[in-house]
């Protein structure tokens, strides 16, 4: 009998720890989620005596609208969310606020080699006021700009525009020439493109950082005004596709995709998700360029540099079932794997990687090139949704179309952006 029961006891010890996952399901069409689920069996594989990543089939696992948000404030409610799963900034802030997040700063905090491994500044969009971090980093992208080189070399320009003078010469030039100049969209390109007005301009102080915030702020800071008025410009002047107010980024990258647009907004991922793909008219790839956004004076560029979605834990309890998430998300942030990552993807790693390993990779150059450009640009900054309220991408698309149309002027526009989106006053 008493070998009996310490042969079962050695059973028992021997199962693994299960943690669910909601963002590890294959997918032959999202490269994202089939990384997430070849890290997972790469990851059952290694620890398949200790740990196991149970794979939770979820439809709105990587889509990042206001439905996946929903989905898993459902799932706070019931006490139910997966383990590990994916957020983006604003999601973050709703859900938060749920009390059903894993507070992830001492776990950083504990492993002091795994919290230093980390690149400068991933942790910022992932963070509320306190500093306190609620997610792990999936990427570090530098955002840029898409441009078609033998359309913009029949507008006389051999490189991509420098000043956003000469972006808007070359605009016109490709107007007149019949093509669009620069796809847009009405939502995520759109305000790619605002991000870069803004953070590129000399009096922005900030204001994507921190004003974006506060209520008071949109109408009184020059940059904002003049960003935004800017936009609308391109818009009357006709420079971008007729269906720039969509909502709906597809429409804009098939503009750029067809080769009936010039120019888009969009992150490294771009090019294996659409660039690579039949989406894309033949030979496009190797006509793109992908360069900083222009500046307002000359040596003036800049680009987007943010973390654009985090690994966040339903778990907040400190157990054995804690010790497999962490595991998991130290698994997912190794620099062997945000090599991987970059490699199927396109997006760039979150944690610091040498040189040679960098080099040794491989990875899309498009992307590549740029990430490395964003280290000595004269600006970088994040997108506004990663300190916007969370009712922002609403109100612009609600209130964007009628700015254009002149049924708004510019200092009611912002102030509407401003309260419709939920910035506070100062003070």
């Amino acid at each position: 009998m008493a070998v009996t029961l310490a042969a079962a006891a050695t059973a028992v010890a021997s199962e693994p720890i299960v943690i669910s996952c909601g963002a590890c399901q294959e997918s032959p069409s999202d490269p994202f989620l089939q990384y997430n689920y070849e890290a997972t069996q790469r990851f059952n594989t290694a620890h398949e005596r200790r740990y196991h990543v149970q794979v939770r089939q979820n439809q709105y696992a990587n889509s990042g609208g206001p439905e996946r948000l929903q989905y898993y404030q459902r799932l706070a409610v019931a006490d139910d969310l997966p383990d590990v799963f994916l957020l983006n900034a604003s999601e973050i802030k709703e859900l938060r606020q749920t009390g059903k997040l894993r507070d992830l700063t001492q776990d950083l905090a504990t492993d002091i080699s795994w919290r230093d491994s980390f690149a400068k500044d991933v942790f910022s969009a992932l963070s509320d006021d306190n500093g306190r971090i609620w997610a792990i980093p999936q990427q570090r992208d530098a955002i840029g700009i898409y441009y078609n080189r033998d359309m913009l070399a029949s507008a006389g320009y051999s490189d991509f525009p420098e000043t956003w003078e000469d972006f808007e010469a070359a605009a016109e030039k490709l107007k007149a020439a019949g093509h669009i100049a620069i796809a847009l969209d009405g939502a995520w390109s759109t305000l790619l493109m605002w991000s870069n007005l803004i953070g590129t301009h000399p009096e922005a102080n900030g204001f994507l950082q921190e004003g974006i915030r506060y209520a008071d702020d949109y109408p009184l800071n020059p940059a904002v005004v003049t960003a935004t008025e800017t936009l609308k410009r391109w818009h009357n002047a006709g420079y971008v596709n007729a269906d720039a107010f969509s909502g709906d980024f597809q429409n804009a990258a098939a503009a750029y995709l067809s080769g009936e647009a010039a120019m888009v907004a969009n992150g490294p991922w771009m090019v294996n998700t659409q660039l690579r793909t039949n989406a894309a008219i033949e030979g496009l790839y190797e006509r793109t360029g992908y360069a900083p956004s222009p500046g307002w004076e000359p040596g003036a560029r800049g680009a987007i540099v943010v973390t654009g979605a985090g690994w966040s834990s339903g778990h907040t309890a400190n157990d054995e079932t804690a010790e497999a998430v962490l595991a998991f998300l130290k698994f997912l942030s190794s620099p062997e794997e945000q090599l991987e990552q970059a490699r199927l993807t396109g997006a760039r790693p979150a944690v610091k990687i040498e040189p040679e390993a960098i080099v040794a990779s491989n990875l899309e150059p498009l992307g590549s090139t740029l990430a490395e450009q964003a280290d000595s640009l004269a600006f970088t900054y994040p997108h506004w949704r990663v300190h916007a309220p969370g009712l922002f991408l609403e109100a612009w698309r609600n209130l964007w179309p009628a700015y254009v149309r002149g049924e708004l002027n510019s200092e009611t526009f912002l102030q509407r952006l401003a309260n419709d989106a939920g910035a506070k006053p100062r003070g």
